[in-house]
């Protein structure tokens, strides 16, 4: 028998699990191991591998040690001494190769199933997060050029974590860290001080500075030298000399503007947008605390340096000699106001994987200074990053594939394509389909950005998702008026694999919450489409043979429509009634 796999059927993870009809199941399994004799906890219950060995399976083998005897015979005595009532949702028992596998009754785990989703809306809710705060820091782009595709990966795994949270009951805190001190602002600052004073954004603001920002990447290459200026305004950005953060606020602002409406555009909100440049004042006392806590040391040149090699990480500045602070000390002091602020019991940063290093010195930090709880409770979800075919992406060249970009050609290909006019409807199937094709890859993988894959409208794709979404609208919306039925005396293969599909969705909703991970929400959505794309090929839903058949089909389908519905929504990709 093989391992069990979360990609198979149920989680039996009780203490996370409330979906009443998976309790229900397991409880009456457990009942009747108990009537033969076996005092078992739910864990010791096993997923079979395929259909053909059942549902649930018990294995036999620590009994058979115990006893002395063979797997398969412990099995056999164990299935004779079960009695099957006519009420139970089990349907029979057989035993192979030392397993005892009990077969479910879908009809009667349809009735019950069924009545679960379309009678109750929050049939599907999961209390992982007892309504505690949990921070989320996300797409955070550098605000010197708008957000690109590989920014978007953390845009869209973000946002798609923090409505994933909110449905298992968080209080979300959506937060966006302004990188407003660092190298790029001050390169680019330098470049409008010194040949675009007093310029105003003639279009999109971030699209602007980006045009700005090449051109100042290209003086600077040309005129190296010119970097002990760009240093010297970092400086004074840090010392808020008057003039130039006057002139850095300001420039950070138009960006901060042109990211908004891109976000407008995806249905995403901020709660909070916290300005590194807010912690200067209070990094320098952190730093000072941790020397006199002699955490910290100072160097021949008067630099402090946080001392976390007896905790096997690297020494590093935090202090410069000059007085200034850098970016690691100075997100320390953020993730404190962090703790003030909201209290969150969750605490996780959406940041690419090459920030790996400056999380775990970061969390360590702030362990020694008494935040062990918050330290333990905060994670670095890091990701891999998104390439052209050409290679890795670069701001600073202007070689990148701009969001905004991205987005307006595919909503033309959509058009051309589907032959769709409403603008509503296009823009829904063009920015699906790059949310879903960012989001259905894992994380820490990487990511080739490739536009025959990002636009491949076909298959496992947000248009695939909301196309049957909409095929489910389209039929309920024919049937008119209707009776909902749950129960039918036989069940034909498709039907039965979309029960089973269904009965799985709060299982994988808290996976997808506890491992922080949508891709598993976009395979569970793409697997439920093609079963009903299948069982809508091969079972006829309003020209059933019989009004009960019909009718109970209907609520099937009803079924598949609100979870792929919940699921888009979970993903941030909408949801179409009519395509």
């Amino acid at each position: 028998m093989a391992k069990k796999t979360w990609s198979r059927k149920l989680i039996y993870i009780i203490s996370l699990l409330k979906h009443k009809i998976v309790i229900m199941i397991k409880s009456e399994v457990v009942k009747l191991l108990e009537s033969a004799g076996i005092t078992l906890t739910e864990d010791k219950l096993e997923i079979p591998p395929s259909d053909e060995f059942g549902d649930i399976s018990f294995p036999c083998f620590e009994i058979s040690k115990i006893q002395g005897k063979d797997p398969n015979q412990v099995a056999l005595e164990i299935k004779n001494k079960i009695k099957i009532t006519e009420s139970s949702m089990v349907k029979k028992i057989e035993v192979k190769s030392g397993y005892v596998n009990f077969f479910f009754d879908w009809r009667k785990v349809a009735e019950k199933l069924l009545k679960e989703i379309l009678l109750n809306k929050d049939f599907a809710k999961v209390n992982l997060g007892r309504g505690e705060v949990a921070v989320v820091d996300y797409s955070s782009p550098n605000p010197v050029h708008p957000i690109h595709v590989g920014s978007a990966r953390s845009t869209f795994i973000g946002e798609s974590l923090c409505r994933i949270l909110e449905f298992v009951n968080y209080k979300v805190k959506r937060v966006f860290f302004v990188n407003d001190l660092g190298r790029q602002v001050a390169i680019l600052l330098w470049y409008y001080l010194n040949f675009m004073k007093n310029s105003k954004p003639d279009k999109k603001e971030d699209k602007w500075l980006l045009d700005i920002y090449v051109k100042a990447n290209e003086e600077l290459k040309k005129y190296p030298e010119n970097e002990i200026e760009v240093d010297d305004i970092l400086k004074k950005c840090e010392f808020k000399d008057k003039y130039v953060y006057s002139v850095l606020k300001e420039i950070v602002d138009w960006c901060l503007n042109g990211f908004k409406k891109t976000y407008d555009t995806l249905g995403i909100k901020f709660d909070d947008y916290i300005f590194e440049s807010d912690f200067v004042e209070k990094a320098k006392i952190v730093a000072i605390d941790l020397l006199k806590r002699n955490f910290a040391f100072t160097t021949s040149d008067n630099a402090v340096v946080i001392n976390l090699e007896p905790y096997n990480l690297p020494n590093t500045v935090i202090l410069r000699h000059d007085g200034t602070t850098l970016y690691l000390i100075r997100d320390v002091a953020a993730s404190i106001n962090k703790i003030e602020k909201y209290r969150p019991k969750l605490n996780i940063y959406v940041v690419a994987e090459d920030q790996s290093l400056h999380f775990k010195q970061e969390f360590k930090i702030l362990e020694l200074l008494g935040y062990e709880s918050f330290a333990k409770n905060s994670y670095h979800l890091s990701f891999g990053y998104v390439s052209l075919p050409e290679g890795k992406m670069s701001s600073r060249i202007g070689r990148v594939v701009l969001l905004d970009d991205l987005i307006e050609e595919s909503i033309r290909r959509v058009k051309e394509k589907f032959e769709v006019n409403d603008e509503n409807i296009a823009k829904a199937i063009g920015i699906g389909a790059i949310v879903y094709s960012i989001l259905k890859v894992e994380a820490k993988k990487q990511v080739l950005f490739k536009w025959e894959d990002v636009l491949n409208l076909e298959g496992n794709s947000a248009p695939y998702i909301q196309y049957a979404y909409a095929r489910c609208c389209s039929i309920l919306r024919k049937a008119n008026e209707w009776k909902k039925l749950f129960y039918i005396e036989s069940l034909n293969e498709y039907e039965e694999k979309i029960l089973k599909h269904l009965i799985l969705f709060a299982d994988v909703i808290t996976r997808a919450a506890k491992e922080f991970r949508p891709d598993i929400l976009c395979s569970y959505a793409y697997e439920l489409a093609s079963k009903f794309n299948t069982f809508y090929q091969y079972s006829p839903v309003l020209n059933a043979e019989t009004e009960e058949l019909k009718n109970f089909r209907l609520c099937l389908v009803e079924a598949v429509k609100i979870v792929l519905g919940i699921t888009l929504d979970l993903l941030n990709i909408k949801k179409l009634e009519k395509i």
